[in-house]
């Protein structure tokens, strides 16, 4: 897919209130793991063609590591709070019966942790976002079922230049 525009979704902990609670799925990683580059991941390559789908071999591979998607914004009549959905094209769902059921097996739960009980506002163009991809099968909060989630990178997650002293 090439975009010729590709918006850049900022979401920080200066930017929204702070989490309220802590993500349970946000797996433990050395501050090495933080400072690596993130890996381009297309939302395409996360699924396995085929009878049986399920996570690909690059997925799995790159599960618990830093990754950059690009995709749409999910709109979705009940948007979640501290969170949202990525998918490879612009997708509208109705949730009137099915929930989540209408989202494409690729779409990727973004789980804000800095605004972790605020609605995240739609933005109709393509975004990137950079986090921690987890794979398997959780239901959040409120009830909301995803087999793929990106932990989105905070502000303090990321390194600094040796230039720059640590906040005190």
């Amino acid at each position: 897919m090439a975009l010729s525009h590709v918006a850049v979704l900022v979401l920080s902990a200066g930017a929204c209130a702070p989490a309220a609670a802590a993500v349970s799925s946000v797996p433990a990683r050395a501050p090495e793991a933080v400072r690596a580059e993130a890996l381009r991941l297309e939302l395409g390559e996360l699924v396995r063609p085929g009878a049986r789908p399920g996570p690909s071999e690059k997925a799995r591979a790159l599960q618990n590591q830093r990754v950059r998607l690009v995709g749409f914004m999910v709109q979705l009549e009940d948007p979640p709070r501290g969170a949202f959905y990525l998918a490879a094209r612009p997708v509208r769902c109705d949730e009137g019966g099915a929930g989540t059921g209408d989202l494409p097996p690729d779409a990727v739960r973004v789980v804000v942790r800095s605004a972790a009980a605020e609605e995240i506002p739609f933005y109709p163009g393509a975004v990137e976002v950079t986090g921690v991809l987890v794979i398997g099968a959780e239901t959040d909060d409120e009830g909301r079922p995803s087999y793929f989630r990106l932990i989105l990178d905070r502000p303090e997650d990321l390194a600094r230049p040796a230039s720059v002293p640590p906040r005190t």
